[in-house]
């Protein structure tokens, strides 16, 4: 661990996310390799957790430190935030423990002068943990929102505005939750009791999906792609939420389907499984390196039908003129509705981003209707919780380019009824059924 212990590695990758604003998913793939798996369970468990609660956590700190958050050292910050975590979030860990780490990182660090504080402070949160004040729900529901689930105001004041006080709550609470591991069983090359038994030999808890039959959640499980199971393609990685656009799509062999923005090619497979690997599937994307991911991800699933392919969606391909039976247009989007998986979404968007976003969703629309054959079935999903994004785009759809919204009810769970607008589109909410916050809108293009 190159001389650093886990507490270390965790103030380091906390300041260099804070830092770079990068993506706290990419940088733990990297920096834990090579580390055992204890120190792989804390390390995830205390970066995921105080990204997911820092506002929170700097409420708090802020009540008992004569300098602000905002202006401490990032180090000195960035030890406050993951020890006080630690205090609040895991039982087993003692807070003394916790306490002296975070003094001698300090040290270690050549910040010595600072210890005291950094101890006194911890030390005072510690003996006034059920005395900290927080808003007032009833005078400031926004500011009360914000911090309890450590969610910007901006999101809150938008969401309250759209989806009302209790929805608003149960999304925050739900996207506060630990995530699960949901896989999509390959029913291409497998049954689904058969990838259970399997999973069980290898020693993996498996459950039942919520939702779909295809789906399992899985427990116990270090490196997903180390499995004998995984690499021989019986199963891959994917929300269930996810998993219902394919099904909205209603591919049937012989198909020829277009998946815009396709990169990893989750969805693209999965269409194929359901068309039984029979038909034409262009899996297009903008990044070129991706599209070596698509055919990786393709052949270990035993899909023959996809054909990557380097398109930039917002440029006009002629060739594709009118020329696909479906499309999907899996949008780039905000990504709010990810943020169990990914809680540093929240602090790197703002209002001014999802406009830019709804810019490019409307040029990217403009040009799948172009693609479109008469008749023809157009998917359109994110993986956000934005009306801007959502509904407003699927209005944009069909008032600005004049498709159908296309009944889904016959295609989604019961479970999911209640919550289907316009008879042809469906907002996910995150506590519903414990999956990813997403959006799906199905549309037909109508005859001439």
């Amino acid at each position: 661990m190159n001389n650093k212990n886990a507490r270390e590695q965790i103030v380091d990758l906390l300041t260099t996310i804070e830092k770079d604003q990068s993506y706290a998913q990419l940088l733990l793939k990297e920096a834990l390799k090579d580390i055992d798996i204890k120190d792989k369970s804390f390390i995830t468990e205390v970066v995921y957790g105080t990204l997911k609660y820092r506002l929170k956590l700097d409420y708090i700190i802020n009540q008992f430190s004569k300098t602000p958050v905002q202006k401490m050292k990032p180090l000195i910050r960035n030890v406050m935030r993951m020890s006080v975590y630690q205090m609040f979030h895991l039982d087993k860990v003692p807070t003394s423990a916790v306490i002296n780490e975070a003094v001698i990182i300090v040290k270690k660090r050549k910040f010595g002068n600072l210890s005291g504080f950094v101890n006194g402070v911890l030390r005072q949160i510690d003996r006034n943990r059920d005395h900290i004040h927080y808003p007032d729900k009833a005078k400031h529901l926004v500011t009360y929102l914000s911090i309890e689930y450590s969610m910007p105001e901006w999101i809150i004041s938008d969401w309250l505005l759209n989806y009302g006080a209790d929805t608003t709550e149960k999304i925050c609470a739900a996207l506060n939750e630990r995530a699960r591991v949901c896989i999509r069983v390959n029913t291409l090359c497998a049954a689904i009791d058969e990838v259970k038994s399997t999973l069980q030999d290898e020693g993996i808890v498996c459950e039942p999906g919520m939702l779909l039959e295809e789906a399992m959640y899985i427990r116990n499980v270090d490196n997903l792609q180390k499995l004998t199971s995984f690499k021989e393609g019986k199963w891959t990685v994917q929300d269930e939420s996810a998993m219902l656009v394919a099904h909205l799509m209603n591919p049937v062999p012989g198909d020829k389907v277009l998946d815009m923005c396709s990169a990893p090619g989750g969805k693209s497979i999965h269409i194929a499984e359901l068309m039984l690997n029979k038909g034409q599937i262009i899996s297009a994307d903008v990044h070129e390196h991706k599209l070596e991911l698509i055919r990786k991800n393709a052949a270990r699933m035993g899909v023959e039908i996809i054909t990557p392919m380097l398109q930039d969606g917002t440029a006009f391909n002629s060739d594709f003129a009118h020329a696909f039976d479906k499309i999907l247009l899996d949008a780039p989007c905000s990504g709010l509705g990810i943020m169990k998986r990914k809680p540093d979404i929240r602090y790197n968007k703002n209002m001014d981003d999802i406009k830019e976003i709804v810019h490019l969703q409307k040029k990217l629309a403009q040009h799948a209707v172009s693609y479109l054959k008469e008749d023809g079935t157009l998917v359109y999903s994110t993986c956000t919780l934005s009306k801007k994004e959502n509904e407003e785009m699927a209005r944009y759809i069909t008032e600005e380019l004049g498709l159908e919204l296309s009944d889904i009810a016959d295609k989604l769970p019961k479970k999911l009824h209640p919550y289907i607008q316009d008879k042809g589109m469906i907002q996910i909410f995150p506590f519903i059924a414990d999956t990813d916050g997403f959006f799906i809108a199905c549309f037909k293009k109508k005859r001439i």
